[in-house]
Protein backbone atom coordinates (compact mmCIF):
# COMPACT_ATOMS: atom_id res chain seq x y z
CA UNK A 1 0.00 0.00 0.00
CA UNK A 2 1.37 3.28 -1.04
CA UNK A 3 1.44 6.50 1.10
CA UNK A 4 0.58 9.73 0.75
CA UNK A 5 3.18 12.21 1.33
CA UNK A 6 2.09 15.52 2.33
CA UNK A 7 3.60 18.63 0.58
CA UNK A 8 5.91 20.62 2.57
CA UNK A 9 5.00 24.62 2.53
CA UNK A 10 7.25 26.11 1.44
CA UNK A 11 8.22 30.22 1.49
CA UNK A 12 11.01 32.25 2.79
CA UNK A 13 12.53 32.62 6.39
CA UNK A 14 12.22 35.42 8.56
CA UNK A 15 15.89 35.60 7.73
CA UNK A 16 15.65 35.44 4.44
CA UNK A 17 13.24 38.25 4.13
CA UNK A 18 14.83 40.15 6.41
CA UNK A 19 18.01 40.34 4.64
CA UNK A 20 15.99 41.20 1.23
CA UNK A 21 14.24 44.36 2.84
CA UNK A 22 17.50 45.06 4.44
CA UNK A 23 19.25 45.25 0.88
CA UNK A 24 16.44 47.31 -0.65
CA UNK A 25 16.57 49.62 2.16
CA UNK A 26 20.47 50.37 1.40
CA UNK A 27 20.14 50.39 -2.46
CA UNK A 28 17.11 53.08 -2.04
CA UNK A 29 19.49 55.24 0.19
CA UNK A 30 22.05 55.26 -2.60
CA UNK A 31 20.00 56.16 -5.18
CA UNK A 32 17.99 59.01 -3.77
CA UNK A 33 20.41 61.49 -3.92
CA UNK A 34 21.32 60.70 -7.47
CA UNK A 35 17.63 60.79 -8.41
CA UNK A 36 17.51 64.03 -6.63
CA UNK A 37 20.55 65.66 -8.73
CA UNK A 38 19.10 63.97 -11.59
CA UNK A 39 15.69 65.65 -11.50
CA UNK A 40 17.11 69.45 -10.58
CA UNK A 41 19.43 68.45 -14.03
CA UNK A 42 16.35 67.85 -15.79
CA UNK A 43 14.26 70.84 -14.50
CA UNK A 44 17.58 72.85 -15.54
CA UNK A 45 17.84 71.72 -18.88
CA UNK A 46 14.03 72.02 -19.59
CA UNK A 47 13.94 75.63 -18.39
CA UNK A 48 17.06 76.22 -21.15
CA UNK A 49 15.32 74.82 -24.10
CA UNK A 50 12.40 76.64 -23.18
CA UNK A 51 14.36 79.92 -23.08
CA UNK A 52 16.60 78.82 -26.54
CA UNK A 53 12.64 78.29 -28.09
CA UNK A 54 11.33 81.49 -26.78
CA UNK A 55 14.37 83.57 -28.09
CA UNK A 56 13.95 81.96 -31.61
CA UNK A 57 10.32 82.78 -31.49
CA UNK A 58 11.07 86.35 -30.91
CA UNK A 59 13.68 86.22 -33.79
CA UNK A 60 10.86 84.47 -36.23
CA UNK A 61 8.25 87.03 -35.71
CA UNK A 62 10.67 89.68 -35.85
CA UNK A 63 11.79 88.53 -39.72
CA UNK A 64 7.27 87.47 -40.47
CA UNK A 65 6.55 90.95 -39.46
CA UNK A 66 9.33 93.18 -40.76
CA UNK A 67 10.00 94.89 -37.01
CA UNK A 68 12.29 94.88 -34.47
CA UNK A 69 11.42 92.59 -31.56
CA UNK A 70 12.22 92.58 -28.28
CA UNK A 71 13.59 89.36 -26.03
CA UNK A 72 13.60 90.45 -22.43
CA UNK A 73 14.10 88.88 -19.06
CA UNK A 74 11.97 89.92 -16.06
CA UNK A 75 11.67 89.36 -11.98
CA UNK A 76 8.06 90.28 -12.47
CA UNK A 77 6.09 86.82 -10.91
CA UNK A 78 3.25 87.51 -14.08
CA UNK A 79 5.07 89.19 -17.15
CA UNK A 80 3.18 91.57 -19.21
CA UNK A 81 3.54 94.44 -21.60
CA UNK A 82 4.82 96.79 -18.57
CA UNK A 83 7.34 94.49 -17.17
CA UNK A 84 10.69 95.87 -16.55
CA UNK A 85 13.55 94.02 -18.38
CA UNK A 86 15.99 92.38 -15.57
CA UNK A 87 19.45 90.72 -15.91
CA UNK A 88 19.16 88.46 -13.11
CA UNK A 89 15.37 86.70 -13.49
CA UNK A 90 13.59 83.85 -13.65
CA UNK A 91 11.01 84.57 -16.30
CA UNK A 92 10.81 85.97 -19.63
CA UNK A 93 8.30 87.84 -22.25
CA UNK A 94 8.74 88.93 -25.73
CA UNK A 95 7.41 92.15 -28.16
CA UNK A 96 7.73 94.09 -31.15
CA UNK A 97 8.83 97.36 -31.03
CA UNK A 98 6.43 100.24 -31.11
CA UNK A 99 6.82 102.29 -34.20
CA UNK A 100 7.73 105.82 -33.41
CA UNK A 101 4.96 108.32 -34.70
CA UNK A 102 2.68 105.88 -34.85
CA UNK A 103 -0.60 105.28 -32.43
CA UNK A 104 0.73 102.10 -31.43
CA UNK A 105 1.02 101.81 -27.57
CA UNK A 106 2.83 98.90 -25.82
CA UNK A 107 -0.80 97.72 -24.83
CA UNK A 108 -1.73 97.75 -28.44
CA UNK A 109 1.35 95.88 -29.75
CA UNK A 110 0.97 93.10 -26.90
CA UNK A 111 3.07 90.22 -26.00
CA UNK A 112 4.59 87.87 -28.55
CA UNK A 113 4.81 85.46 -25.50
CA UNK A 114 5.10 85.46 -22.15
CA UNK A 115 6.92 82.68 -19.96
CA UNK A 116 6.71 81.47 -16.24
CA UNK A 117 9.13 78.74 -17.07
CA UNK A 118 12.04 80.34 -14.67
CA UNK A 119 9.66 80.02 -11.80
CA UNK A 120 7.72 76.37 -12.55
CA UNK A 121 11.51 75.00 -12.96
CA UNK A 122 13.07 77.38 -10.01
CA UNK A 123 15.81 78.55 -12.05
CA UNK A 124 17.41 81.66 -12.25
CA UNK A 125 18.44 83.02 -15.67
CA UNK A 126 21.42 85.82 -15.90
CA UNK A 127 22.01 87.62 -19.21
CA UNK A 128 21.31 90.50 -20.87
CA UNK A 129 17.64 92.26 -19.83
CA UNK A 130 17.37 92.45 -23.13
CA UNK A 131 17.97 91.50 -26.70
CA UNK A 132 17.22 93.32 -30.02
CA UNK A 133 16.51 91.32 -33.57
CA UNK A 134 15.97 93.31 -36.45
CA UNK A 135 13.67 92.61 -39.48
CA UNK A 136 16.67 90.01 -40.79
CA UNK A 137 16.85 88.41 -37.57
CA UNK A 138 20.08 89.51 -36.63
CA UNK A 139 20.61 90.95 -33.08
CA UNK A 140 20.88 95.07 -33.18
CA UNK A 141 21.57 98.24 -30.73
CA UNK A 142 18.85 100.42 -29.69
CA UNK A 143 19.19 103.08 -27.24
CA UNK A 144 16.48 102.83 -24.32
CA UNK A 145 14.25 106.10 -25.83
CA UNK A 146 14.74 103.83 -29.36
CA UNK A 147 12.32 100.87 -28.11
CA UNK A 148 9.04 100.62 -25.98
CA UNK A 149 11.24 99.02 -23.09
CA UNK A 150 13.10 101.55 -22.36
CA UNK A 151 15.89 99.71 -21.87
CA UNK A 152 19.11 99.69 -24.04
CA UNK A 153 20.16 96.42 -26.15
CA UNK A 154 23.30 96.20 -27.06
CA UNK A 155 24.52 93.80 -29.83
CA UNK A 156 27.25 91.02 -28.78
CA UNK A 157 28.60 88.41 -29.77
CA UNK A 158 27.75 86.41 -28.60
CA UNK A 159 24.83 87.11 -26.15
CA UNK A 160 25.26 84.66 -23.20
CA UNK A 161 22.24 83.51 -21.32
CA UNK A 162 22.55 81.09 -17.88
CA UNK A 163 20.53 78.82 -16.89
CA UNK A 164 21.41 77.43 -13.46
CA UNK A 165 19.64 76.42 -10.27
CA UNK A 166 21.07 76.89 -7.13
CA UNK A 167 19.59 73.85 -5.03
CA UNK A 168 20.24 70.23 -5.88
CA UNK A 169 21.54 70.22 -9.63
CA UNK A 170 25.06 69.44 -10.74
CA UNK A 171 24.95 71.51 -14.21
CA UNK A 172 23.78 74.44 -15.80
CA UNK A 173 23.48 75.46 -19.46
CA UNK A 174 24.37 78.15 -22.00
CA UNK A 175 21.86 79.91 -24.39
CA UNK A 176 24.48 81.61 -26.73
CA UNK A 177 22.51 84.64 -29.44
CA UNK A 178 25.34 85.05 -32.15
CA UNK A 179 24.97 88.19 -33.29
CA UNK A 180 23.94 86.79 -37.08
CA UNK A 181 21.07 85.35 -35.50
CA UNK A 182 22.33 81.93 -34.50
CA UNK A 183 20.54 80.73 -31.21
CA UNK A 184 22.08 77.27 -29.91
CA UNK A 185 21.93 75.39 -26.45
CA UNK A 186 25.09 74.20 -24.68
CA UNK A 187 25.84 72.49 -21.64
CA UNK A 188 28.79 74.37 -19.77
CA UNK A 189 30.30 71.44 -18.75
CA UNK A 190 31.41 70.30 -21.58
CA UNK A 191 34.11 71.71 -24.05
CA UNK A 192 32.70 71.97 -27.52
CA UNK A 193 34.08 68.70 -29.61
CA UNK A 194 33.41 66.73 -32.22
CA UNK A 195 32.43 64.30 -29.01
CA UNK A 196 30.48 66.26 -27.69
CA UNK A 197 28.98 68.63 -29.87
CA UNK A 198 26.62 69.86 -27.49
CA UNK A 199 29.09 71.48 -25.27
CA UNK A 200 30.15 75.36 -24.62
Amino acid sequence: MLRRTTPRARGFSLIELMVTVTLIAILLVMTIPAYGTWTADAHVRAAAESLTNAIRLTQATAVAKGRTGLFALTADAQPSVNSTPAGFAQNWFATLNVLGGSDETKASMGLILKSTEGTQHRVTVSGPALVCFNALGRQTSLAAAANSLSTACTAADPAVFQVSRDAGASRYFKVLVYAGGRVRMCDAAKAISSADPDGC
